[in-house]
């Protein structure tokens, strides 16, 4: 039975890993023994040494903070190894692959939670035909428009130039050009900005102050009515969002490296104000991607299990505690002074060459071919690493290191890449047409967060949801690798049993995560990983309960099996600290061998000569009384 505390599963899961993966090592050492008894052993090279070290380490971290589901993913991927030592450059790659197919997802995403941030029914309607102000500061939380889309800003901006009605069209770099103008959307380019229906949404100019005489800036827009005459939220939010891209592949890697290494703020010289701005935001995500969303009747929360689900979200949940604000003080002052820090590298503090980093990332928007930009979105990190006043030697760890927090700040960086004025722009002329007018006092992302906590949480953890999923399905096949060993060798001891229930359970298996309804339960995920290794270690049958009905249902039982007692002898042992791998040099650990081989002859004897004698009372009534008690003989298998 699962444990409703998540932490317990994950370590679980964990655990099960590495008994199959010491069954698979010590059964090959096993075989290779038996047939070479006495000869010198050839030294194998352990696909995972040291997993119970790695344990406890990993135990000891998880006392001091609380790792989102991605990142508990990470860890049972790290136990299985499927790709070896390349396994987190593997990972990275499929990431990255993915991130570049995410954009339709990104799109429904920004219209199901513009319609939910606006908080009302999509059929609800607007005021057309009306002016509303938008202050400038209050869409852009990230301070784009104050950056030269040609220069400086250029990672940030779209790829394709300004192109009326063409789209997707590069509203961001639309945004920056009215400012710079001071003339309408209409006076520039002739028409009203359309939407994707042909249908006029709204002309937009850039202005200092409001009809009130309030200082801003602000952006004007005078909304059109629709033709029909009815003006509807959910419409006019679909008409817009289908012609733009919510974001693109280059803004989201120029995003992930900012966030990795502050390498976009140092180029463009970012305040302290706003780097420090960014750095809370960074937090709030790491939380909101540690929450679940698992009903209260799937999961109770303990304290060293995930935070609460959303309606627990309360606002101690945006405060900040000394050791985050320690933390980020500590990267405002690397990025002022142009360093990186790796934990991995011993927290030496390591220059940033960001203008290569900066010039690889412009050079993302002018690669055509999908897999030669996979290509040079995954050698990012290594340019950064490649920086000669590194030194060799440093230069090989933090490459690891890098890619391996690469990795856990993809759904990060998404996030960040995805609030940009664009975005935001109809979500807060929407909020004013219904009459709603909180969002001017937005200053910057937590004010943001904090303002629209239900969209923040939904959209990030969606987000997040995208890379679980990728990483659940490359973890459930590296598990179903491991546990084919296992199960070639039960089929092998049971032959003649039924064979047929073990191949359908696999077969159920590999479409097991077709049930699990959303990425972000928590729970549903972390079972399905249990369930996967629980086929190991749980007898096949249907129940063997002394009750007669359920006695009768033993005859369903598999039988004993030793490959599967080995797997959970695995498991005991390291629960009390005895290592089960091969020993330091490589060679065989035969003192576990041993134990297989006991189990082996155990089983054999059982089988050659073990027999079970049952007692059998009256049964029937018969003319001539009860029938006369007796014994039965028959064979434990």
């Amino acid at each position: 039975m699962a444990s409703l505390d998540l932490g317990v599963d994950y370590k679980k899961v964990q655990d099960k890993v590495t008994a199959t993966r010491n069954y698979n090592e010590l059964k090959s050492q096993y075989d290779d023994t038996r047939k070479q008894a006495g000869d010198a052993f050839e030294q194998k090279k352990a696909a995972v040494t040291g997993q119970l070290g790695k344990i406890k380490e990993q135990t000891k971290r998880y006392q001091k903070e609380i790792k989102n589901q991605f990142e508990q993913l990470l860890d049972i991927n790290n136990t299985t190894g499927g790709k070896g030592s390349n396994s987190t450059k593997y990972i990275k790659r499929l990431l990255i692959t993915a991130l570049k197919n995410v954009e339709p997802k990104l799109s429904q995403i920004a219209l199901e939670e513009s319609i939910n941030a606006v908080g009302c029914d999509q059929q609800q309607e607007y005021n057309g035909g009306s002016t509303y102000f938008i202050k400038v500061k209050s869409i852009d939380l990230l301070n784009i428009l104050t950056l030269d889309p040609k220069t400086e800003g250029k990672p940030l901006y779209e790829k394709k130039p300004i192109l009326i009605q063409d789209y997707p069209f590069s509203m961001n770099k639309e945004l920056y050009q009215l400012i710079q103008t001071g003339q309408s959307y209409s006076a520039d380019n002739g028409q009203q900005y359309i939407g994707q229906s042909g249908q006029d949404l709204f002309n937009i100019q850039y202005v200092d102050q409001n009809l009130a005489g309030e200082t801003g800036p602000w952006f004007r827009v005078d909304l059109a009515n629709r033709v029909n005459g009815v003006n509807k939220v959910g419409t006019f939010l679909a008409d817009y969002y289908k012609t733009i891209k919510i974001t693109e592949p280059t803004n989201m890697m120029a995003s992930i490296m900012e966030s990795l290494s502050g390498v976009v703020s140092m180029s463009v010289g970012a305040g302290v104000g706003q780097v420090e701005n960014q750095s809370k935001f960074d937090v709030l995500i790491q939380r909101i991607l540690g929450l679940c969303f698992d009903n209260r009747s799937e999961i109770d929360v303990s304290g060293i299990a995930k935070v609460p689900e959303l309606d627990g979200v309360d606002d101690t949940f945006f405060e900040f505690t000394e050791i985050d604000l320690r933390k980020i003080e500590q990267r405002v002052t690397n990025i002022k002074n142009k360093v990186i820090e790796l934990e991995e590298c011993d927290n030496i503090l390591l220059p940033v060459d960001f203008p290569a980093v900066i010039t690889q990332i412009n050079n993302l928007n002018l690669i055509e071919n999908n897999s030669d930009f996979i290509n040079a979105a995954d050698n990012l990190t290594q340019v950064l690493a490649d920086n000669p006043q590194w030194g060799a030697g440093i230069q090989t760890n933090a490459q690891a290191a890098l890619n391996l927090n690469f990795i856990k700040l993809i759904a990060q960086g998404i996030a960040s890449a995805f609030l940009t004025p664009k975005v935001l722009l109809p979500i807060y002329v929407m909020l004013k047409a219904i009459g709603q007018e909180t969002t001017d006092a937005i200053k910057g992302l937590v004010d943001f967060v904090k303002q629209f906590k239900r969209f923040a949480i939904n959209f990030i953890s969606k987000i997040g949801a995208i890379f679980v999923q990728e990483l659940f399905e490359l973890i459930k096949k590296d598990i179903l690798a491991l546990i084919q060993r296992v199960l070639t060798d039960i089929i092998k001891e049971k032959i003649n049993k039924r064979i047929s229930m073990i191949l359908k359970l696999i077969q159920l298996l590999l479409i097991v995560a077709s049930f699990i309804s959303d990425w972000r339960k928590c729970k549903s995920v972390v079972d399905e990983l249990l369930a996967l290794l629980d086929l190991i270690t749980s007898s096949l049958g249907f129940g063997s309960q002394i009750p007669l009905p359920l006695l009768f249902a033993s005859q369903l039982l598999d039988g004993y099996s030793e490959s599967r007692a080995f797997v959970g002898a695995i498991e005991e042992l390291q629960k009390i600290g005895i290592p089960t791998g091969a020993l330091p040099d490589g060679s065989p650990n035969l003192d576990v061998l041993g134990k297989f081989g006991q189990m082996k002859a155990m089983a054999k004897e059982d089988g050659d000569n073990g027999k079970v004698q049952i007692a059998l009372g009256p049964l029937t009534i018969t003319p001539a009384g009860l029938t006369v008690p007796s014994s039965a003989y028959g064979k434990k298998i």
